[in-house]
């Protein structure tokens, strides 16, 4: 009898060790009181879309927006799914509005998509999008034919094995290099490399060669130098350096083409960013998303923010609202050559521009 107890009493150690083991690690949510922001004088807002009462019905929530190389908005939504929906949806996800003209050009995306999140535009106007329930990545012509997928299969447990690594971080999944676990965003280089953030299950940023071979990865969770929480939008400039919009970590950071971390922005009037874009201006634009997301804690700030290469603040401005000019969640941003900043909603399910003033 001595000698069961003490075997149990062995195994249980063993397990308690291992729960310990797999248990290190994590990271809690950063939570910033942010100044408000002033209504600027350099913009003027007008919502570009939906403007009719049959766009009204059939948008849903706001995931994405680019801008190609004619000046063309593509704004990206889900329709009469939302975040993590697990039925295609029906209506065309993907809008594609006239640089010049302002009005809609192209609808597409029909039966594509179940949760469609992050949307780029590459060099020769290819279109990239993310879903985060099939987690894949997708590659497109810019009328909608599909040209590449990436992203390996779940096996059948893996969905229940990152549930449970949520609560214990170090716990073994079996991914491969190849295996989104939602992927947040991706921004595509001049060569056709491209790097993706995997953000709501993964905690990692990955870079890919054109032809989808695995180049290196960052994963790990931490609020320290190159640590994620929730990396949910990406970007690059001209040297192939990367920003991140590392939303949980309330924070943007910088690394190199080769991952190697650069710089982190971390003042609290840039708030909770959720999407960045790199101008060709050289600075690099923000949207933070605040707090209203996250229980109990508030709305919090719901803001655009331009800063310069360094990191410094240019300008910021927006509040929470419905009118033209306040935001709701603003979730990805983008800008054109004239310096027109588009802005895609979550919760006010809309694509709002800020037109430089003349």
């Amino acid at each position: 009898m001595r000698k069961k107890i003490q075997i149990m009493i062995g195994i249980l150690l063993i397990l308690g060790a291992l729960i310990a083991w797999f248990s290190r690690g994590g990271s809690d949510t950063v939570y910033k009181e942010v100044p408000e922001a002033k209504q600027s004088k350099d913009y003027k807002p007008e919502i570009l879309w939906p403007r009719t009462e049959a766009d009204k019905e059939m948008a849903g929530e706001a995931s994405g927006v680019a801008v190609d190389s004619k000046g063309d908005i593509y704004y990206l939504h889900r329709g009469s799914s939302e975040y993590g929906g697990e039925s295609l949806i029906q209506e065309p996800a993907l809008i594609v509005i006239d640089g010049e003209t302002k009005e809609v050009k192209d609808r597409w995306g029909k039966n594509m998509f179940a949760s469609p999140h992050g949307l780029e535009i590459d060099d020769e106007d290819n279109v990239w999008i993310t879903d985060i329930t099939l987690n894949k990545v997708y590659k497109f012509t810019p009328d909608g034919h599909l040209l590449a997928t990436f992203g390996d299969d779940y096996p059948f447990y893996m969905e229940a094995a990152l549930r449970i690594r949520n609560v214990l971080p170090n716990l073994p999944t079996g991914m491969t290099k190849y295996t989104f676990a939602r992927p947040t965003d991706v921004t595509v280089m001049e060569d056709g490399s491209f790097a993706v953030s995997d953000g709501y299950r993964n905690r990692r940023i990955v870079k890919f060669d054109s032809d989808g071979n695995f180049l290196w990865e960052k994963n790990d969770l931490g609020n320290g130098t190159g640590e994620f929480n929730l990396p949910h939008g990406i970007s690059h400039d001209q040297k192939g350096n990367l920003f991140v919009a590392d939303r949980n970590n309330a924070r943007v950071q910088v690394l190199n083409q080769d991952g190697e971390f650069l710089d982190a922005w971390e003042q609290k009037e840039i708030g909770r960013p959720f999407g960045v874009e790199v101008g060709n201006d050289g600075n690099v634009y923000l949207v933070d998303g605040g707090d209203a997301l996250y229980p109990n804690t508030g709305r919090g700030s719901h803001q655009v923010v331009i800063v310069n290469k360094n990191g410094e603040i240019i300008n910021r401005f927006g509040k929470w609202g419905s009118k033209a000019g306040e935001m709701k969640v603003p979730h990805d941003v983008a800008v054109n050559q004239n310096g027109d900043i588009f802005v895609a909603e979550l919760q006010n399910n809309r694509l709002q521009v800020f037109r430089v003033k003349e």
